[in-house]
């Protein structure tokens, strides 16, 4: 007998186990809220043991306090073995503090705001073709080449390596929790991330690789591990949460066109429509932690060399932070204090960025025609964490029809 979504559910929040084949986007955010209000501090079996903080004032106190919840152990659980650290998430300090400076510069106000007129071209040269198409998988063609071509101009990637690193990336997400060791998915990247340093080297300039591979700490150059650390999460992060931010908002706005109306009239709500929509959809529902002590949490002890699961969409959308928290309203007031970024010393360090390329496509799209969704898409998870569109299929008002497409 097939298992009714309940016994899934009851099952998940029992036994919780985010890459389970049965833990859908669908399934996720019910599983989740009920984690979070049976208990501030649940343990699951799964994967030799780990334990869950589900609610924000936890969540957010796990991440402040760098100490106790460490992320030099890898926030990424299950982890092939051989599979580098992703720099900074993967450090604690003192070496946290020395990446993060060497990953700053691209990120830093002076920087994004040379970028900023970069961004708004690029979103108008992807948005105007399929305007004038008339129809238009929003996904493929905006939400995905968008968050590559930026992460291009703010760090000097080549265009050769920006039209590979979404499919190495997703055969990473497949594998790294699954594979023993990383050498199914690794070897492909890391030859990748070699080209880029390569071009770096013979080809300097203005551009923040080029800077990058010529930088030193203390006097000596960087090591080639630590280069290929710094890159690879440059290319992963960079697209993938951008990616799937603006999957998320297209597919919320493609839906309401009533909503699309008020941006148009209303360009000061823009803001809090991108704030709220992280806060609703987090790009990366959940990251890990390791304990480097016994630590009570609400009577609950988790002991020392624990794994710790953040699940930042129950956190979210705890109720005793945001009320109403599943509906999406931009006008709740606290919407900017979501977690979908971190928080701490492992804040985002491309929050302002991804926060850029949202508001530039709002700008834009709030210069085009009403476009609407042809079909609901569908949504799957990617290692677990990041939901990802299969496609996100609108069609475009013209003058004279409505939104089924029929003159009126």
């Amino acid at each position: 007998m097939r298992a009714t979504q309940e016994d899934v559910v009851a099952r998940l929040v029992r036994e919780f186990d985010y890459h389970d084949p049965e833990y859908t986007p669908e399934v996720a955010e019910i599983v989740n809220s009920e984690i979070r209000e049976r208990a501030a501090v649940t343990y699951s079996p799964a994967h030799g043991g780990f334990w869950v903080l589900s609610r924000y004032e936890h969540v957010k106190a796990a991440l402040r306090d760098y100490e106790t919840f460490s992320s030099g152990f890898g926030v990424h659980f299950p982890r092939a073995a051989g599979m580098p650290k992703f720099s900074p998430i993967d450090y604690d300090p003192p070496e946290h503090r020395v990446i993060r400076k060497l990953m700053a510069p691209p990120m830093e106000r002076e920087a994004l705001r040379r970028l900023e007129p970069a961004v708004a071209r690029l979103v108008a040269d992807l948005v105007d073709p399929l305007v004038r198409k008339g129809e238009a998988d929003l996904f493929t063609r905006l939400a995905q080449p968008l968050s590559i071509g930026v992460l291009g101009l703010a760090i000097g990637l080549s265009d050769a390596a920006q039209h590979r690193i979404r499919d190495l990336t997703r055969s990473m997400w497949k594998r790294l929790s699954r594979d023993s060791d990383a050498e199914g998915f690794w070897p492909a990247f890391r030859s990748l991330l070699s080209e880029e340093i390569r071009r770096a080297r013979e080809e300097p300039g203005d551009y923040y690789l080029s800077h990058l591979v010529n930088a030193r700490v203390d006097g000596e150059p960087i090591s080639e591990d630590m280069l290929y650390s710094i890159i690879v999460s440059y290319c992963v992060a960079g697209h993938d949460n951008p990616m799937n931010s603006a999957s998320r908002l297209l597919w919320y706005l493609a839906g309401h066109p009533e909503l699309q109306e008020r941006l148009r009239t209303e360009p000061e709500l823009r803001t809090a429509v991108v704030e709220e929509s992280l806060r609703r959809w987090c790009p990366a529902d959940r990251l890990t932690r390791v304990t480097t002590r016994d630590v009570t949490i609400d009577g609950v002890t988790i002991p020392g060399g624990s794994r710790v699961v953040l699940l930042f969409d129950a956190a979210n959308r705890d109720p005793a932070k945001f009320p109403a928290p599943d509906e999406f309203d931009p006008g709740r007031g606290n919407s900017h204090h979501h977690l979908s970024f971190g928080f701490g010393i492992h804040h985002c360090i491309g929050a302002q960025l991804s926060r850029m390329e949202l508001r530039a496509t709002l700008d834009e799209l709030a210069r085009r025609p009403a476009y609407f969704l042809t079909e609901e898409p569908r949504r799957h998870f990617e290692n677990g964490r990041h939901i990802v569109f299969s496609g996100i299929h609108v069609r475009f008002e013209t003058p004279g029809t409505g939104p089924d497409g029929q003159e009126g």
